[in-house]
């Protein structure tokens, strides 16, 4: 029996194709609905929030009401330079009472990223962040007791629906606290 040479390129590209698939929804894909529940103790939640702003391609919006972590300061600068959009809000009275909070927002603020205030006499008590591909929630400020000290927990999602509602509630807030 004669083996066709045809056949035999035929039989390796299809070979390559099929592997080629298996790459990339072994070590690519992520599923529609992945979601994550982090305890701080167990893992390091600052990292998480790192990581899904670092994700991002088009936006990162986040509230947050305490913020002295450096890294995540970077990581949002870092998200800016790249092109993103980056807008975020916070509790105008820890601003005013946490001197390295107002650095760093100010900071931020500097480098042309929108952080808006409320405008009410309760608390901005919103911890989270949503990009086009995720969404983080929790109980976690960003400060090294809760990184650290504190029992913390992060929940990090995927799922398309719920990633649409925190935009929706983030949209929200800044056209409500927004200049």
């Amino acid at each position: 029996m004669k083996i066709n040479k045809d056949s035999i390129y035929l039989a390796v590209i299809i070979i390559l194709i099929a592997a080629c698939g298996q790459f990339y929804f072994s070590y690519q894909y992520r599923p529609a609905h992945q979601i994550e529940v982090y305890y701080n103790q167990d893992h390091a939640l600052n990292l998480e929030v790192i990581n899904t702003i670092r994700d991002a391609d088009k936006f990162v919006y986040f509230a947050i009401y305490t913020f002295t972590r450096q890294d995540i300061k970077e990581a949002l600068l870092a998200a800016k330079y790249r092109g993103l959009e980056v807008v975020g809000i916070a509790d105008r009275n820890q601003y005013a009472a946490i001197a390295s909070q107002k650095s760093i927002i100010n900071e931020l603020r500097k480098a042309g990223i929108p952080v808006y205030e409320q405008d009410h006499s309760a608390i901005m008590h919103l911890k989270a962040v949503v990009t086009e591909k995720a969404y983080i929630s929790g109980s976690f400020n960003w400060t090294a007791s809760a990184t650290n000290l504190n029992d913390e927990v992060l929940e990090v999602g995927q799922d398309e629906a719920t990633r649409k509602k925190y935009e929706k509630i983030m949209l929200g807030l800044f056209e409500r606290y927004g200049e």
